[in-house]
């Protein structure tokens, strides 16, 4: 049975958080990485806003994301699988929701950067708390 108290839960939030931010930082760099070999494409951090503008973009940065929830998948043995189960969870729940989050920025055409940093900061949050909050009571 799984406990469920206010200190798994801030745990959980707080690597959620930080798992998103880690999402948004990758895939602006691969964003970046497919810029400088296909200039015309703009920059997208969002991979279904990314399918849209440039299908070769968000075919990688959904690879990249597939493959980043991978990573934490693979064990060895079954006290590894019961230990990692958790990070596992939280690793599946944010990248899923990380894809509907991350249109956040994209659903407000402002012409000031500093908006769309603020919504980017914004999803980034919410992603992290409605995917901890998620992990925490699956």
């Amino acid at each position: 049975m799984v406990e469920h108290n206010s200190r798994i839960l801030g745990y959980n939030i707080a690597t959620s958080v930080g798992y998103s931010f880690i999402l948004t930082i990758i895939m602006a760099i691969v964003s970046l990485i497919v810029k400088a070999f296909y200039p015309p494409s703009p920059f997208d951090i969002s991979p279904i806003e990314a399918m849209i503008h440039s299908p070769a973009e968000g075919i990688v940065q959904i690879l990249i994301l597939v493959i980043l929830v991978a990573f934490v998948f693979p064990t060895r043995t079954t006290l590894e699988k019961s230990s990692l189960i958790q990070v596992r969870k939280i690793a599946l729940i944010t990248a899923s929701s990380y894809l509907v989050f991350s249109l956040l920025p994209y659903a407000f055409q402002v012409s000031y950067p500093q908006t769309y940093l603020g919504l980017t900061i914004a999803y980034n949050l919410l992603n992290g708390v409605f995917a901890g909050f998620i992990s925490t009571i699956v």
